[in-house]
């Protein structure tokens, strides 16, 4: 059916109210570090009252979508309200000082939660202890963030933060499986890239500087990919200690490859899937590479008009390895 009802708790009077919605209404969530976001428009009446701050919770025949608050509002002539609304994790870019020494993620996340009011769900314990993670006045999704990344480089799990209708709930990605199969038969497009211009590099140099000038540098290529693409460099520091062999070594690892996008459009609307959920994806129509595998949602827009449900979608994994 994709019947989609509004529901807005006015900020000032407490006042519940259902407004009609006018044209498209759009839902997008990311699987690191922003905030999902709602835009819909409204139309005025004699009633309605929304001021910023409001709540705005979104269904989807009965099904609770989406629960954050007006930040931005503009209207046109006509009376038409444009809302835009972000959940939870939009007060997550305050910025904060921290000594998280001793604590894991959700660790992290609870005892930031709790310190800037934000409401919690489901955290799940994440195991890893980080050890000196200190934060200097950074963004509250920054240091969140970091926690992931040093949780995953230490264990090989990766977690996705998210808000669940208004709970922050932390998530192992392999959980977050959603049957849902993107072909050419059920999206309306897609659009791949690959290209060498940007993030690709087949020679590594790295040096290690001291008061007096370069101590040492540390060198490596791969000749196979300099033949083919030409010399295509990354410079960079090290500091007093680290392993410049073993960090170049992971940088050509990294780096040395075609970086490749990969989006869908118009697909068909299915609630299950959001940021961070990993669905299957199939097609023969990127020219040089075919894909029948197991993807993850980097971003997902959801969108609903005149009835009809479809996604817009941003995808990473395997050959695809960039966004």
């Amino acid at each position: 059916m994709n019947e989609v009802y509004i529901e807005i708790i006015n900020s000032n009077d407490s006042n519940l109210y259902i407004p009609v919605a006018a044209g498209e209404i759009s839902i997008e969530s990311y699987r690191s570090s922003m905030p999902s976001k709602a835009v819909f428009n409204i139309l005025k009446d004699e009633e309605i009252n929304v001021g910023e701050g409001s709540e705005v919770r979104i269904y989807v025949d009965s099904n609770p979508l989406f629960k954050g608050y007006v930040f931005t509002k503009k209207r046109d002539k006509d009376g038409i309200i444009a809302i835009t609304a972000y959940d939870q994790l939009r007060y997550l870019k305050n910025k904060g000082t921290y000594n998280f020494s001793g604590y894991t993620l959700s660790d992290v996340i609870r005892q930031i939660a709790m310190d800037y009011k934000i409401q919690c769900r489901d955290i799940e314990n994440s195991g890893f202890i980080l050890s000196d993670f200190i934060k200097d006045d950074k963004t509250l999704i920054d240091i969140i963030q970091d926690a992931i990344d040093i949780t995953y480089e230490n264990t090989g799990v990766l977690y996705v933060l998210f808000d669940d209708f208004g709970g922050l709930s932390l998530k192992r990605a392999e959980k977050m499986i959603a049957e849902y199969l993107a072909e050419d038969a059920t999206a309306e497009n897609f659009s791949y890239q690959s290209t060498i211009d940007s993030g690709t590099y087949n020679q590594i140099r790295l040096t290690l500087k001291g008061k007096k000038g370069i101590i040492q540098e540390y060198f490596k290529n791969d000749s196979s990919s300099i033949a083919k693409w030409g010399v295509l460099q990354y410079t960079g520091n090290i500091d007093d200690g680290e392993d410049g062999n073993a960090k170049a070594d992971k940088l050509l690892g990294i780096h040395n490859s075609i970086q490749r996008k990969l989006s869908v459009s118009g697909a068909f609307g299915d609630l299950k899937v959001r940021a961070g959920s990993v669905i299957y994806v199939r097609t023969n129509k990127t020219g040089d590479i075919e894909l029948d595998e197991k993807m993850t949602v980097e971003s997902c827009r959801h969108r609903f008009k005149g009835g009809v449900h479809t996604m817009d979608l941003s995808l990473k994994g395997g050959l695809i390895n960039s966004v």
